[in-house]
């Protein structure tokens, strides 16, 4: 059985895209814009563009959003900052709990192993990665996608481990969840 995509329409854009390319809000009764990105809050759901510059751009205009649900929208004037830190944490807990089913491989020498192996879905590595490091990861990893979205105090931090620079995402399930996860922090960021 084949399952279908859930597609919803930006209230900013017009396109209709996947849920997964959107980023949810509620307004409360009241009027109050908050994310919604886990479905739980009760009220009206709204859908953007997965995008910082969109937000942005949606916060400065509030007419379409007054417009389309018939009421003053109240919206955080530090909502972007807000969505990024959310989608962030979220990218960060899915490594985490990629590192607890024991799905995550840490460490330059260990990543280089099971690559070797064929057992790396992806290949993450902080920003501030030395570029020696790097330019062996890239030639390891050439045919395997690579993330860079974090520093290595963040990743550390996250992580529970020091100096955390380079990762792979063994293949499977959870590879699936972190991507996404992945994804969604960086569309938000560069789109």
């Amino acid at each position: 059985m084949v399952q279908e995509l859930e597609t919803r329409k930006c209230v900013w854009t017009g396109q209709i895209k996947d849920k997964a390319d959107l980023l949810r809000f509620v307004v409360l009764k009241n009027g109050t814009c908050l994310p919604d990105f886990n479905k739980k809050l009760d009220g009206r759901g709204v859908y953007l563009s997965n995008s910082k510059k969109l937000l942005l751009e949606l916060m400065e205009k509030k007419k379409p959003l007054n417009k389309i649900l018939h009421k003053d929208v109240i919206m955080s004037e530090d909502m972007p900052q807000i969505v990024e830190q959310i989608l962030c944490k979220k990218a960060l807990d899915a490594l985490n709990l990629a590192r607890k089913a024991g799905d995550l491989v840490l460490g330059f020498e260990q990543v280089k192993e099971s690559i070797g192996r064929g057992k790396v879905a992806f290949v993450l590595k902080a920003v501030d990665a030395g570029a020696d490091g790097q330019h062996k990861l890239d030639e390891m990893a050439k045919d395997l996608e690579q993330w860079s979205l974090f520093d290595v105090d963040t990743l550390s931090q996250a992580l529970g481990r020091d100096n955390t620079v380079y990762l792979a995402i063994k293949k499977g399930q959870m590879s699936s969840m972190v991507r996404l996860a992945l994804y969604r922090y960086q569309t938000y960021l560069n789109a």
